[in-house]
């Protein structure tokens, strides 16, 4: 795997233990093996990419709070008397966590004579993902070899950055009420669905003992396609919650916790663009809700307001 990024490497071997838990499942003949290898693949090949992109995410964001102060030492160094490449490689000294590792980045690329002009493009390139910066960096490049005040620039920009920051952290308290509402929607949805349990599968169960064509089970009488969907559904409740797969309770606590699950995932994923604007910060969300929904339907399950 020589040459490949860490990221490429961590999906590689994502896919290699997805692709084998499939075999396995395969050669052991069995549905219900099969199923359960194939949701562990999923998930060995989605969360380690979901980390390795929130970790990302966070780095972007803690290098665009420190960036203010980088420029705020690069005024300072640029006063002091310094050229703009030897102000860098004297910035390069100071500590501003992430951001430290591009700036040393420049500093060495700087000591090995590489124009000031790719250094600034190559940088720009590498924080392509924080609009803020890679803007920031353009602005500082083309003041500097277009013979502008690059210290008046300077201060501007850390006026601008210094503002956006404040500006985001309000943005984030104000819509920090929303995010817990996605929290409050999925809670009451889960709610709704004991009340409709409660009061669905009693009703099909009676109906059946004083008639017979009366409400049943709607997967007594599926045809073709359903079946595939009555038969998921089946796993699902066998595998989570050890229900009876010809059970009236089967079919629909299967089909409540399907859209609770999605209702989770995509409520997560609003919550995260919300309080973030980031979808990638949405899946934390969206994994904190999911987990919330298994464990409130196996105590529902377990102690009876679910299934029975």
């Amino acid at each position: 795997m020589k040459g490949l990024s860490k990221e490429s490497k961590i999906l590689c071997t994502s896919i290699a233990i997805s692709v084998l838990l499939f075999a396995l499942g395969l050669i052991s003949k069995d549905p219900g093996v099969l199923g359960n290898l194939i949701i562990i693949a999923v998930f060995i090949i989605l969360v380690p990419q979901f980390f390795v992109r929130y970790k990302k995410f966070r780095e972007i964001r803690d290098m665009e709070s420190r960036f203010p102060a980088f420029l705020r030492d690069l005024t300072e160094s640029l006063t002091a008397g310094l050229p703009l490449h030897k102000a860098l490689i004297s910035t390069s000294k100071v500590h501003y966590g992430p951001l430290s590792k591009e700036i040393q980045k420049m500093a060495n690329q700087l000591s090995w004579n590489v124009p000031l002009d790719s250094v600034l493009e190559q940088f720009s390139e590498r924080i392509k993902s924080s609009k803020r910066m890679c803007l920031a960096v353009k602005i500082i490049r083309e003041s500097y070899f277009s013979g502008g005040d690059v210290k008046s620039t300077l201060n501007y920009l850390v006026e601008n950055q210094i503002t956006l920051s404040e500006a985001m952290k309000e943005k984030s308290s104000m819509l920090n009420q929303y995010v817990v509402l996605m929290y409050a929607i999925t809670i009451l949805f889960l709610i709704i669905i004991v009340f409709i349990n409660k009061l669905m599968i009693p009703m099909f169960e009676m109906s059946q003992q004083i008639t017979e064509t009366g409400l049943s089970n709607p997967c007594d009488l599926c045809r073709g396609f359903e079946c595939n969907v009555c038969s998921g559904f089946g796993w699902i409740s066998k595998t989570f919650f050890n229900i009876a797969e010809t059970s009236i309770s089967s079919y629909y606590v299967s089909l409540f916790f399907t859209l609770s699950i999605v209702q989770s995932l995509f409520a997560g994923l609003v919550a995260g663009q919300i309080s973030e604007s980031s979808i990638t910060a949405g899946f934390k969300h969206s994994l904190i809700l999911v987990g919330i929904v298994f464990g409130v339907f196996s105590i529902l399950v377990r102690i009876g307001l679910l299934g029975g």
